[in-house]
């Protein structure tokens, strides 16, 4: 049985009381940060579960998580970059 795109869900999961964080996910981008992570930071970061079905678990510290809107940039940034892709297609 295939899971359909809505069943392949990510669940991130903390409370006041702990330092740590949970994540459940199906996402194959987020899959690969986080195993990379275990990797790289085995101490702090690690894979907890596998459901067979292609969800992944993982603990970390909480503080590591962030949200954080895209960031819009300045009149400035614009011009900068206008005149990169003009430069670059040659005008």
């Amino acid at each position: 049985m295939k899971l359909t795109s809505i069943e392949k869900e990510t669940i991130i999961n903390f409370n006041e009381a702990e330092r740590t964080a949970s994540i459940y996910t199906h996402n194959e981008a987020l899959k690969r940060q986080l195993l990379e992570l275990c990797q790289t930071h085995p101490e702090q970061v690690c894979q907890t579960a596998a459901n067979g079905w292609g969800g992944l678990t993982f603990e970390l510290p909480k503080k590591w998580l962030k949200v954080s809107p895209p960031r819009k940039p300045t009149p400035a940034q614009l011009e900068v970059l206008a005149r990169m892709t003009q430069k670059r297609l040659g005008r």
